[in-house]
């Protein structure tokens, strides 16, 4: 419960910008009312706030609960504009801001979901663990051992690998997000909302210091 209000039975703005196919969608009372989906690799901000323009239309003057952002495995650039979307809609609205795995849900439990993460390596998510980030020879062994996997990759990618997969081209969605949040207990929602909005890190950000401060140059 929140404000008296049960989860299913809340406005919700979800936007999904991990992968170049991105998606926003209002959630009103626990349906969704409005839904559209984009394509772009480094202009989300084009198309995300035109989306936002008209989900805030619709909403028109009832309470905005959440805003949900698809935090990734995925687009570090996509995922920043739309929690930067996502702080500056809630802070005038009053709403939370979420960040939810974007592969929340979508697959089955007994079914991991992978991407390429470059550098040799393989983002593995299992559901109920922490994002992992394994080599080639590691996620070979893992399946060898039973796991069993689909990907938000096409089959080309993972066959240069040796890699098969159940499924190929998940992709994630804003109303996926909203079905995920929804799913969720009263204490998975009350820790994620306890925890800063951020994108997901599948390594620890590389950080450089520059040559010159900006004095010097």
């Amino acid at each position: 419960m929140d404000n008296g209000k049960t989860h299913k039975h809340m406005n919700i703005i979800a936007i999904e910008t991990s992968l170049p196919q991105a998606s926003l969608c209002l959630s009103k009372d626990g349906a969704v009312v409005f839904s559209t989906s984009w394509n772009a690799i480094r202009n989300h901000d084009s198309f995300l706030f035109p989306a936002l323009k008209n989900a805030l239309e619709i909403l028109g003057n009832n309470t905005l609960d959440y805003v949900i952002v698809g935090a990734g495995p995925g687009s570090y650039g996509g995922v920043r504009v739309a929690l930067a979307a996502a702080v500056g809609i809630a802070t005038v609205r009053a709403a939370k801001v979420v960040a939810l795995c974007s592969w929340h849900g979508l697959a089955a439990e007994d079914v991991a979901i992978i991407s390429d993460a470059r550098r040799g390596g393989w983002t593995v998510y299992r559901g109920d663990t922490d994002i992992q980030v394994l080599s080639t020879e590691e996620l070979q062994q893992s399946i060898t051992n039973g796991l069993r996997i689909c990907t938000v990759e096409n089959e080309v990618a993972l066959s240069k690998a040796g890699i098969s997969a159940l499924q190929y081209n998940l992709c994630p969605t804003a109303s996926g997000l909203v079905q995920a949040w929804q799913n969720l207990t009263d204490e998975e929602r009350a820790n994620l909302e306890s925890k800063p909005a951020e994108p997901i890190y599948v390594r620890p950000p590389h950080i450089t210091e520059a040559k010159r401060k900006p004095w010097e140059v």
